[in-house]
């Protein structure tokens, strides 16, 4: 034998090169795995080895997927701590939701969504609600996005005048991050809210960088939410026809006409005086 053989022979396990028709069973689901016999150059004899069961491989990729969403979430608070909710959103329940005369449809909507979460974000589908403020249209969104956070999901909620401000901020020797970073996030989140929408200050910068947001979401087929005060022609006014035309592809449409509940108990009315479809 020469010096490979007897290389060979010294590092790999005489168990691989006995019974070469024993098969082994996965620890995980109990299946038969048959050896694969091999012929090696310079050894004289065949050895065998094993595929990973099926179900191995699926475990691996399960773990490869949750570190890269852990990372990718991780990422997320670096540029917008706890995902863009803020103290006033970040405990938003769908089962808290002020019922009023009027929310039915867009509470329907935001529920509907929830309880099919996983397959509308792989799916790539949103919804848009429009209406007067203060009825609970970011409340319901904020929601969804509490919903997908505790799903192992990545997300972010951020007030579109706010988010335009944050990105002209990069463009300072001071800023921390830049403009890039923040666009991979909010592009490759599997969820983002754009909320009040349309409350930004027209400019011949807000519009195209919208409109860039709105279509890398998109093309990449990523679920997107949006809320606004404005009508739907005013919301084109603001983001342009061609973003509102992916909108339109990409969101159901949904319209909130409850009343503001922050007018109601800024009049004085309690939770036990609100009207019954309130409580």
């Amino acid at each position: 034998m020469d010096k490979v053989g007897e290389f060979l022979s010294q590092v790999i396990p005489q168990a691989n090169t006995e019974d070469l028709s024993e098969s082994r069973f996965c620890k995980m689901c109990g299946a038969e795995i048959s050896p694969i016999v091999q012929n090696v150059p310079g050894l004289m004899r065949n050895i065998k080895t094993y595929l990973p069961c099926v179900c191995e491989i699926e475990a691996h990729r399960r773990d490869e997927e949750a570190r890269a969403k852990h990372e990718q979430q991780a990422r997320i608070e670096r540029m917008f701590e706890n995902s863009g909710l803020g103290p006033r959103y970040r405990k938003c329940r769908i089962e808290d939701f002020k019922r009023l005369p009027g929310t039915e449809s867009a509470l329907r909507v935001a529920t509907n969504y929830t309880s099919n979460l996983a397959e509308n974000i792989k799916e790539g589908r949103g919804f848009l609600i429009f209406g007067p403020p203060g009825n609970g249209k970011s409340h319901l969104a904020a929601a969804v996005v509490r919903v997908a956070l505790d799903c192992g999901q990545t997300a972010i909620f951020e007030r579109v005048p706010r988010l335009l401000a944050r990105i002209r901020s990069t463009y300072s020797e001071e800023s921390r991050v830049t403009e890039e970073e923040i666009m991979r996030a909010l592009t490759q989140a599997d969820l983002l809210v754009l909320d009040d929408a349309g409350a930004e200050k027209w400019t011949k910068w807000t519009e195209p960088t919208l409109y860039t947001i709105i279509d890398e979401r998109y093309s990449y087929r990523k679920a997107l939410i949006i809320t606004t005060n404005s009508t739907l022609d005013g919301l084109e006014e603001k983001i342009g026809e061609r973003a509102m035309d992916r909108v339109l592809e990409m969101c159901e449409i949904v319209e909130n006409r409850g009343e503001s509940y922050r007018k109601m108990i800024a009049s004085g009315m309690t939770a036990t005086s609100l009207p019954q479809a309130a409580k």
